[in-house]
């Protein structure tokens, strides 16, 4: 097998691999994350043989089941998940598997158990034997590398009126599924025809995601028109909140999100709340220049962010966006208060993601505003 890239990587950055498990119908084509991660494995790896002052950090997935909603009203034109089934959300469509199915329950890319692989973000690369008898659904979002290998295709409109090809590529197990209009393929490799014909039946274009998320996001930062609360200006995430939702964003485009409930706030709001005021960057000389003007489609990470969406009772949800990456401010902001990016922020976000994650081992604080 060829060595990429993200093979040196592994192996060069093994030693800092943190111990703790932390209208659709108009939608426009994207290109691959996959062609954005080895672009920062290679800016990565000439940086720890240069400089010496970069290091990628890669969050430990944990394979984790479905999320709640946030709040009792589901967002207009999804799906109302039923006690056997949850609904993904992904790149302006859902899909709906077992609930029983893990998120990103993977080692070295490989499923370890029934299981959604979307998002996964920095993991190490290996070859692991895939077990025997389990399912899987990995949604792909740059399938200008795949199309051209699917062979056997067959045209169809599911009964949410999504046309869809279905087909087979060499060397791959299973069944892809491709989705024109939202522009995403998908591997589903199932035990059953059964369960594959569900997940199939199942998607359907959306705008809004089960957890509250849309699934186009062109604001990652707070608009300059933006009024945040008085109460906004000491704590990060003031009150008592009910609910967090975490949605993650690629290309503008959600590629993740949970609904936070529980002991799973308490932990969030005292990381988000006990970090340094301000943002951080990293050393200009550790990484190209590109790579804060080009788009997450082109390698870079423009467009690349988090929003979060606090709520409390009797009150509207309040947003907050954060960035976790090499380039630009990185932390966290809820429009009057910034937060520094730090290894536990980073995790935090991603912990409830079941992804992993990149950023700089030196991080320099930006001048407080006033």
């Amino acid at each position: 097998m060829r060595e990429d890239v993200n093979d040196l990587l592994d192996r060069a950055v093994g030693w800092y691999r943190p111990k703790t498990t932390p209208g659709p119908a108009s939608i426009a084509a994207i290109a691959g994350k996959r062609r954005r991660r080895r672009r920062l494995s290679a800016i990565a790896i000439s940086t720890l043989i240069t400089l010496g002052s970069l290091v990628l950090f890669i969050g430990t997935l944990k394979p984790g089941g479905s999320q709640p909603p946030v709040g009792s009203g589901t967002p207009s034109g999804t799906q109302v998940p039923t006690s056997t089934g949850q609904v993904i959300g992904y790149h302006g469509l859902e899909v709906t598997v077992p609930a029983s199915w893990k998120i990103n329950d993977t080692r070295c890319g490989t499923p370890q158990s029934d299981t959604v692989i979307r998002d996964t973000g920095g993991q190490l690369s290996c070859l692991l034997p895939r077990p025997p008898a389990i399912s899987s659904l990995e949604l792909v979002d740059n399938p200008e590398y795949w199309r051209p290998k699917m062979q056997s295709l067959r045209t169809l409109t599911n009964s949410h009126g999504v046309q869809l090809d279905r087909g087979t590529v060499p060397d791959r197990p299973g069944m892809a599924i491709y989705v024109p209009d939202a522009h995403v393929l998908m591997f589903i490799d199932a035990v059953t025809d059964a369960e594959t014909n569900s997940i199939v039946g199942s998607i359907q274009l959306a705008d809004t995601d089960p957890n509250g998320c849309a699934m186009r996001e062109m604001e990652l930062d707070p608009p300059t028109s933006y009024q945040p609360e008085v109460s906004m200006k000491d704590p990060l995430i003031p009150g008592s909140p009910s609910t967090i939702a975490i949605c993650h964003y690629v290309d503008h485009w959600l590629v993740s999100s949970a609904a936070l409930t529980g002991q799973e706030i308490t932990d969030l709001v005292r990381v988000v709340n006990g970090l340094p005021e301000g943002f951080v960057h990293a050393p200009p000389s550790t990484y190209a220049p590109s790579l804060c003007s080009e788009p997450s489609s082109a390698g870079g990470e423009v467009g690349s962010g988090f929003v979060l969406w606090v709520s409390e009772t009797g009150s509207p949800p309040l947003p907050l966006w954060a960035h976790v990456g090499i380039c630009g401010h990185l932390g966290i902001t809820n429009g009057a208060r910034d937060g520094q990016l730090t290894s536990e922020l980073a995790a935090a976000l991603n912990r409830p993601l079941h992804a992993g994650y990149v950023m700089p081992g030196r991080l320099i604080p930006d001048p407080l505003s006033n």
